[in-house]
């Protein structure tokens, strides 16, 4: 039986996981055929591949990196309680908050301030993308939106902390397709009132009165028709009372 017949039987829905590829290749190692060689160098290949891709995706999500930038310190801050794994769950509450056609809008505004700063190595150079003006309105968008959406604070807080505590376990793939998720893949840690107060308090930093040159504050209430205080004073006081 030829090698793609053994992994089609493997298949659900035409995908096949990189437990069943790494079982047919031993398998077929086993064997000690003339293939054996060529079979492992694939199977190499697949584990490269995909794990390529997964650093791709990470690299090429430019709306996460500007809104995770600010409190992104905390990751290799243990006693933090703020990990990477959070991120899919909280992505999933900022998408929500502002919706998926404006996301995807400001998503794709994001991209391409990206391409604006590609070195000719192809790279990002990321200091000049995350100082450009339409990145840095971007972030403002995400945070106006968020903040006006925590008015009703305790309703939107109990719902957050639903969110951000909920973990799937599994990836959807496709509308009939789920990839079971990795156990170290899963958040172990709950996600409580006082990591919130932390993380919100690092997003939204930039947005306290201290920070508003005069300039700045001019162009704020034109473009949004409210001083910063308006927008943004109630959340840092209902984060202020969680703290204590």
């Amino acid at each position: 039986m030829a090698l793609t017949d053994i992994l089609e039987e493997a298949s659900v829905d035409g995908a096949v996981t990189m437990d069943d590829v790494r079982r047919v290749a031993k398998a077929v190692l086993a064997a000690r055929g003339p293939l054996s060689e060529h079979y492992a160098l694939w199977e190499d290949g697949c584990d490269s591949s995909f794990t390529l891709r997964r650093i791709e995706q990470q690299r090429t999500d430019f709306m996460g990196r500007i809104i995770t930038r600010p409190f992104s310190d905390y990751f290799d801050d243990k006693n933090s309680g703020i990990e990477r794994k959070h991120l899919p769950q909280f992505f999933a509450a900022v998408r929500m908050i502002i919706g998926e056609e404006p996301f995807d809008v400001l998503r794709g505004r994001a991209n391409k301030a990206a391409e604006r700063h590609r070195t000719e190595e192809g790279m990002v150079a990321w200091g000049d993308f995350y100082a450009d003006d339409d990145a840095r309105a971007v972030f403002e968008d995400v945070l106006v939106t968020m903040a006006r959406s925590f008015r009703r604070f305790e309703p939107r807080k109990d719902w957050f902390l639903i969110i951000m505590n909920s973990s799937p376990s599994s990836v959807s793939t496709a509308s009939n397709a789920f990839i079971p998720k990795r156990p170290e893949d899963k958040v172990l840690r709950e996600f409580s009132e006082a990591h919130m107060v932390r993380l919100f308090q690092a997003l939204f930093a930039s947005c306290r009165p201290d920070t508003f040159t005069p300039e700045r504050r001019t162009a704020f209430m034109e473009k949004w028709g409210s001083e910063p205080e308006k927008i943004f004073g109630p959340l840092f006081v209902n984060l202020a009372e969680m703290a204590q």
